[in-house]
Order: structure tokens, then C-alpha cells, then sequence
């Protein structure tokens, strides 16, 4: 007969730390969610991208002078462009990544193989695209062989309404690929004979590699948010700042909210909204 008191199991905690994903700014020491596998550090890099967009648009809004405002999508364009190279790596980890492959169903990397496709068709960005050819010839450095007539030229595709939708189609994509259960990380441990890492949300395992037994189970806690809640939470601001850049009329994502778990594909069936000549 089993007594009370007798020890049923490791207590499971929750973890009351506030954290969010690294930013490539802070300092390492701070506690933060830091990527342990392939997708996770491709995640971080569209976090990167959207955070550098953030801190251009917030104010862009609020820019009187017509031609300071374009050249603020100008400079935008750069990490623009850094984003939808992140979104095709992660995108490419997914199917082509076996060890990213198998965290998922078939039927789902099929999907992601799908809307890459279509993210392409929206957005095209191999090396003769509009986006591409602005992004090197006059956003990430001035090209040597631009003429001033010439430079107008390529600026002149740089329109509020054409950036807000180049935006607003690599936003909707994040948004999605953000909700796939295939992101692993670490976070700060009590001290260097620890190691911390979240691989099943949301559970954080502690070990202690070098235990008495060889490594250690030591504790088992309940994180108090994901690390993906980082990814809507700037895009949110995004959406906000980026209103001004559609008329009235123009098709965007206006504001956010919460899609069903299994409904986790919205750019299938809503990509449409993001055609160019709507």
C-alpha cells in the first residue's frame, strides 16, 4: 500500500521568467529564448528582418514631406528583401531539412511546398525582380554604374501601396509558418552546471549533464508564453504602421487575431487578397 508521503514523481513548476527570442542587439547575458535547431534559427532571422522594418516604419506615418517618405521605403527595401530570403530558407529547411521534415506530416510539408510556390507567384524575388533590383542597385548600396536618371528610374517602382503589399504577403506567410510545431529552444540556466531547452511547448527540461549517474534530469517546468508569440507581436505593430501605405479599398491585413490550431494554412485559401491588380 502506497503511503502519502511516498514520492510520486518530479514536481512540474511554472516558470514565471518573462522572456522573448533573442534580439541580435541585447547582450548575451540577458535571459531570452535563443533557437536550438535549424527552423528556430531561421525564425530568428525573419524576427531580425521584421524587427529592423518596425524600427523604420513606426514613424513613417507621421512623415509629411512625400519624397523623405519614399526614401524611408527605400532604405525599408533592405530588410524587406532579408525577409523574404528568410522566409524561402525556412521554407526550404522545411522540405528539404530530414530532421525538420519528420516533426511534421506529410500533408503538411506538401502545404508549405504549395504556398512557397504561390509566395513566389505574388512576390517574385530571383535576381531580375523589381524587389531584387531596387534592393541592389539603390537600397543596400548605391550601384557604382547609376546614372541620377537612372537611380529615379528603379526608385520610381518604390510606391507606398506596392511595398505595403510586398509587406503585407511576407507578414501573412510568417504568420503561418510561425503556428507549425517544428521550433526547438534553449534559455539561460540556473548556473554552468545546467543546461536549459524547450523542445515539446510548453515544457522546459533542465539537466545536468555531468550528474553523479552521467546526465540528470533535474527539473521539468511550464514556460508562461512561447517564444512565437515574438513573431505576432511585431507583426502587429508592422500592420499598424503599414496602414497608410493602402487607399481606401485596397485589400491588407487590417488587424490580427487568433486562427483555430488546425486551421494553420491561411495563405492557401486567402493569398488571393495580395494580387497585384486588385
Amino acid at each position: 500500500m502506497t503511503s502519502e508521503t511516498e514520492n510520486k514523481g518530479m514536481p512540474i513548476y511554472l516558470d514565471e521568467t518573462t522572456r522573448t527570442i533573442s534580439d541580435s542587439l541585447e547582450k548575451i547575458e540577458i535571459d531570452a529564448w535563443f533557437p536550438l535547431n535549424s527552423p528556430a534559427h531561421k525564425l530568428w532571422r525573419c524576427l531580425e528582418s521584421l524587427r529592423d522594418l518596425e524600427e523604420l516604419l513606426t514613424d513613417s506615418a507621421n512623415q509629411k514631406n512625400a519624397t523623405k517618405r519614399k526614401r524611408k521605403l527605400k532604405i525599408a527595401i533592405t530588410p524587406l528583401y532579408s525577409l523574404i530570403i528568410s522566409i524561402d530558407d525556412l521554407c526550404n529547411d522545411i522540405q528539404g531539412n530530414k530532421e525538420t521534415r519528420r516533426l511534421l506530416e506529410v500533408s503538411k510539408v506538401k502545404e508549405v511546398s504549395e504556398i512557397q510556390k504561390r509566395f513566389s507567384e505574388l512576390l517574385p524575388h530571383d535576381h531580375k525582380a523589381v524587389v531584387s533590383t531596387v534592393r541592389n542597385k539603390l537600397s543596400a548600396h548605391i550601384d557604382k554604374k547609376n546614372h541620377p536618371s537612372q537611380a529615379q528610374k528603379i526608385g520610381d517602382v518604390i510606391t507606398a501601396h506596392e511595398f505595403g503589399r510586398w509587406l503585407h504577403i511576407c507578414l501573412h506567410l510568417m504568420l503561418d509558418l510561425t503556428k507549425l510545431d517544428i521550433y526547438t529552444w534553449s534559455c539561460k540556466a540556473p548556473n554552468e552546471e545546467y543546461v536549459c531547452f524547450m523542445t515539446n511547448e510548453p515544457y522546459i527540461v533542465i539537466i545536468k549533464p555531468e550528474g553523479k549517474k552521467g546526465a540528470e534530469l533535474v527539473a521539468l517546468n511550464i514556460a508562461n508564453g512561447s517564444p512565437r508569440n515574438a513573431i505576432p507581436e511585431v507583426i502587429g505593430e508592422l500592420v499598424t504602421h503599414s496602414q497608410w501605405m493602402f487607399k481606401k479599398g485596397q485589400p491588407r491585413i487590417s488587424n490580427l487575431k487568433e486562427d483555430k490550431k488546425e486551421n494553420w494554412n491561411t495563405f492557401k485559401d486567402y493569398s488571393h487578397i495580395h494580387e497585384k491588380n486588385l
